[in-house]
């Protein structure tokens, strides 16, 4: 697996590079991270289930790029993360294999329906957005996804029930 230490001011809650890149290399801590804003107890999905060893891997390492600045054709924490630059990276960190654009993901591994999500799984939506048009993310086992959403935002963790996800929702993919 190949480690990387983020730069100090990437680095956001007060952890140090030392910390960050402990987490990622032990595969994080087992404290539970707290319920997102908006996230919903009684989304009807199994990404609400407990997470396997890899996808617990992946969701830790995706948590630990929450607050990495969005950058179009970005694919590490150095300089920013698009969004399918951003599944790509935290993959690759657990040694999975993801072609590097959206929709080329989107012809990996098996074809998911929304009531059947698991955590790990890589979870599209269709936008409209200066030429882009296919969204992805990974979903965690809260009823969430971690994603690098926009120019001028951040990686971030919203909620599946969000109507404006679930509106645009086109389809998953699992390749754990």
């Amino acid at each position: 697996m190949r480690l990387f230490t983020a730069n100090a001011h990437l680095l956001r809650g007060g952890l140090t590079v030392c910390v960050l890149t402990a987490l990622i290399a032990a595969g994080g801590c087992a404290s539970k991270s707290p319920t997102p804003p908006g996230a919903h107890p009684a989304i009807k999905t199994q990404a609400r289930q407990p997470a396997s060893k890899k996808a617990a891997a992946i969701i830790r390492t995706a948590q630990a790029m929450l607050g990495i600045q969005y950058k179009w054709g970005g694919d590490s924490p150095y300089e920013g993360f698009d969004c399918s630059g951003f599944t790509w990276f935290v993959f690759h960190q657990n040694g999975i294999t993801l072609p590097r654009v959206s929709w080329q993901q989107f012809g990996v591994g098996e074809s998911v329906q929304y009531n059947e999500l698991r955590p790990g799984d890589l979870i599209f939506h269709k936008v409209e957005k200066k030429g882009k048009t296919l969204h992805v993310g990974v979903v965690t086992n809260r009823g969430t996804f971690i994603h690098a959403p926009s120019s001028g935002k951040q990686v971030m963790e919203s909620t599946l029930s969000n109507a404006y996800w679930k509106e645009h929702f086109v389809g998953a993919r699992r390749v754990l």
